[in-house]
């Protein structure tokens, strides 16, 4: 047994067309344990994994309960599953959302409320349409993505939940209601309506109403744990240098979004009341008719696209409705799934990186383990479509459009081609894809699929992989990450030109007819271009980690360095246009000056464009 389940979870990695066929086990605790212990073991070889703990809930009873490697790995203190506390992140939101809707129940809001009512500062008024709470459930209120600056070191450096929503406000970028788009600012909104709503704080409220009527005694929402849990709670760990590294607790700015700690045992509770139309014994949370709607769908952007839930989201895996939530911080990879047509749950969390491809593997592996039909499926007959409307790079909702962290969107592209009668699909793994008709494909080897949505005009505006939340636009014109690239290509290779001919003594006798201070500014324009941005690309290229504290001191005066080089670049500009309209110089001359021009007048728009201009005002 433990070879073919072995062979089962090596099978999934594979991605070569083959047919395997493996007898389907028996759902029963004994398979089960037998299944976990088997993939543990491999996935901590192949993901130099620490610790993990995982509970299984089916029928109403805890099925199985497991803890694998150690929550303290200093101390060889064995994770387990009953005492060790494990940060699970985001799948803190369902919490949120069950609070949210029990006051919904209550009459003590509505879905269709405006946030706006409930707040003492003010959103943007970007658009006519207001953010509505629903939206907030469904991650489509129309929120930039903003990672700077979202978490601290220590507990006493974080602000009340209303101060730190008005102090990190996002920019509101598309219109409420029309695309998901993963918002932690969102659910942080929530939390803090919560709070307006009952006089009690989030992590109050829910202790006291969520986790209070389950039973939950050994979960976490406060911001300073109590000692009893402390003591219990494991690190998290990063491998480097071929050793593990236990990082430090690290506290979330909207600790709603995902500040919850909790144990395998705790979260069979939880499972449980869902599975269960909201009550476990005597505690129930919900009514069962707003336990049901939880799991009905709030926002679809297409039929054939996993919609957003209340609160939850769907990832059917098999024919298998499944919903859940899934978590990533500090470390700490986390996943929530429930099948409510088999009256099953699995909670599994990891504490060290990359346990976010083990988690996501893991139950892959125990869905198409249990359930699975065949190993890959036939690929579909292709329709007759015109793929090539449908290739070029497309860019993630969540990303940033009013800061400097707007460049990441210049290694964050997806791209599309079309080959074989087939689309390619290339962003870290290549998938392919096959027409099922006009905008609509499925995965090649996969029962999951690709949706093309048009503009007014008929073109193609976005694309949408398997769900709501992998909904990405169409990068055009000036916001193609391709585009801005060769333009920063031109002003490196000019820069280069630049600071070695003006540089070499003879190219100084030969441009002496050039005032020496305007020789001098076009060499130190060029020479801190190449510095600051190999300066600032070597920060960006470190620990992305860094940066949720707040801007690196030395990226900090990279930034604002390298506004004002590029106001010198304007001097530069004007400099180039003076030497023609004076005729300073001989015809080289001038022409050699004006590629630095040229470098500076691209290098102020790009400084522009990525909010670099402004860095230093803000």
């Amino acid at each position: 047994m433990r070879f073919v389940l072995l062979l089962t979870l090596f099978c999934l990695s594979c991605t070569t067309p083959a047919e395997v066929v493996v007898d389907r086990p028996t759902l029963d605790a004994v398979h089960v344990q037998q299944f976990f212990d088997a993939a543990f073991s491999l996935q901590q070889q192949e993901h130099k994994i620490v610790g993990a703990v995982i509970s299984v809930v089916y029928q109403g009873e805890v099925l199985f309960k497991g803890g694998y490697g150690f929550a303290d790995l200093e101390a060889r203190k064995h994770a387990d599953p009953d005492d060790s506390l494990f940060r699970i992140a985001s799948i803190s939101k369902p919490f949120v959302w069950t609070a949210i809707m029990q006051l919904a129940e209550q009459g003590r809001l509505s879905l269709d409320d405006p946030v706006d009512q409930y707040l003492d500062f003010e959103l943007p008024a970007t658009y006519e349409e207001p953010i509505r709470i629903w939206h907030l459930l469904t991650h489509t209120p129309g929120f930039e993505e903003m990672g700077t600056g979202s978490t601290t070191r220590e507990a006493e450096d974080l602000k009340p939940l209303g101060e730190y929503l008005a102090a990190r406000m996002p920019a509101r970028v598309r219109p409420p209601g029309q695309q998901a788009s993963y918002s932690n600012y969102g659910t942080d909104i929530a939390g803090f309506i919560i709070e307006k709503v009952t006089g009690q704080s989030w992590s109050d409220y829910v202790e006291q109403h969520v986790l209070g009527p389950l039973n939950m005694n050994s979960t976490n929402t406060q911001i300073i744990m109590e000692e009893r849990l402390k003591a219990r709670h494991a690190k998290g760990y990063k491998f480097e240098g071929g050793n593990y590294v236990a990082s430090n607790y690290e506290y979330f700015g909207g600790l709603p979004a995902g500040h919850i700690s909790t144990t395998a045992d705790d979260m069979t509770r939880f499972m449980l009341a869902y599975l269960n139309d909201g009550a476990l014994g005597e505690g129930r949370i919900l009514t069962p008719e707003t336990a049901r709607q939880m799991q009905e769908p709030l926002f679809a952007p297409h039929n054939k696209i996993s919609p957003m839930l209340h609160g939850f989201y769907r990832a059917d895996r098999q024919g298998l409705k499944i919903y859940g939530h899934g978590g990533d911080v500090n470390q700490f990879h986390s996943n929530l799934s429930l099948y409510p047509d088999l009256d099953l749950g699995v909670f599994i969390s990891f504490n060290s990186d990359p346990g976010s491809a083990a988690r996501s593997r893991l139950i892959a592996g125990f869905v198409d383990h249990f359930f699975g039909g065949d190993f890959l499926p036939a690929p579909p007959e292709a329709a007759n479509v015109d793929l090539e409307p449908y290739a070029g790079t497309y860019l993630s909702l969540r990303r940033n459009h009013s800061t400097f962290e707007k460049l990441t969107m210049l290694v964050a592209g997806v791209e599309v081609s079309a080959s074989d009668s087939e689309l390619v699909v290339s962003g870290g793994s290549i998938t392919r894809w096959i027409a099922l008709g006009d905008d609509v494909f499925r995965d090649k080897y996969a029962d999951r699929y690709l949706v093309f949505t048009r503009d007014d005009d008929g073109q193609i505006s976005h694309m949408i992989i398997n769900g709501a939340l992998g909904t990405m636009d169409r990068a055009r014109g000036v916001d193609s990450p391709g585009f801005v690239q060769i333009l920063l290509g031109i002003v490196f290779v000019i820069s280069v030109l630049v600071v070695v001919a003006y540089t070499k003594p003879t190219a100084r006798d030969v441009n002496h007819s050039l005032p020496r201070l305007h020789v001098a500014l076009a060499w130190l324009f060029c020479l801190l271009v190449l510095g600051l941005y190999g300066h600032l690309g070597a920060s960006l290229a470190g620990d992305p980690g860094d940066f949720t504290y707040g801007v690196p001191t030395p990226a900090h005066i990279s930034l604002i360095l390298m506004a004002l080089n590029a106001l010198l670049g304007v001097a530069v500009l004007v400099f180039a246009l003076r030497h023609w309209i004076n005729a300073e110089g001989a015809l080289i001359q001038r022409t050699f000056y004006s590629l630095a021009g040229l470098a500076a007048l691209l290098n102020l728009w790009i400084a522009y464009y990525f909010n670099i201009l402004i860095y230093p005002f803000s």
